[in-house]
C-alpha cells in the first residue's frame, strides 16, 4: 500500500522540501518564526512517521532508520535555519530552537505505537488458535 512516501529516505526529503519552502515563504521577519515553523513541521514529520510504523512490516529496521533519519533531519535544519537567519539578517532573539526537543519524545511515541499493533497482532492470532 505505502511505497515511496513511508520509506524512511523519501519521507524525510519529502518534509525537508516542505520545510524549506516554508521557511523561505512564512518566515521572513523573526527569528523565532522561523524555529516556531520549523518545530512545526518537524513535529509532523515525527508524528507521521510514527504512525507509519502501524502499517509498515519491517520489523525494527523501520524503527531505527526512521530515527537515524530524524536526527539527520534535525540536524540540517538546524543549520539551515542558523544558515537562513545569518544571511538574510533577520533579526530575533533566536531563542526558540528549544521547540527541537520533541525530539526526545519521538522514540517514546515510536516504540508506543509499536506495542499497540504488537498486541493487536497477539491478540488477533491467539484468537485464531482457538478458534
Amino acid at each position: 500500500m505505502f511505497s515511496y512516501d513511508s520509506t524512511p529516505l523519501y519521507l524525510t526529503i519529502g518534509f525537508f522540501l516542505i520545510t524549506v519552502l516554508s521557511l523561505l515563504i512564512f518566515g521572513k521577519d523573526q527569528a523565532e518564526n522561523l524555529w516556531s515553523i520549523g518545530g512545526i513541521i518537524f513535529g509532523c514529520y515525527l508524528i507521521f512517521s510514527s504512525i507509519l510504523v502501524l502499517f509498515i512490516d519491517t520489523g525494527w529496521g523501520y524503527f531505527f532508520s526512521i530515527l537515524g533519519y530524524s536526527i539527520l533531519y534535525l540536524i540540517i535544519t538546524g543549520i539551515l535555519i542558523q544558515i537562513i537567519i545569518q544571511v538574510q539578517q533577520i533579526p530575533g532573539s533566536n531563542e526558540s530552537a528549544m521547540i527541537f526537543l520533541i525530539i526526545m519524545f519521538h522514540p517514546i511515541l515510536l516504540l508506543f505505537l509499536k506495542f499497540i499493533k504488537w498486541l493487536f497482532f497477539t491478540s488477533r492470532a491467539n484468537k485464531k488458535l482457538k478458534d
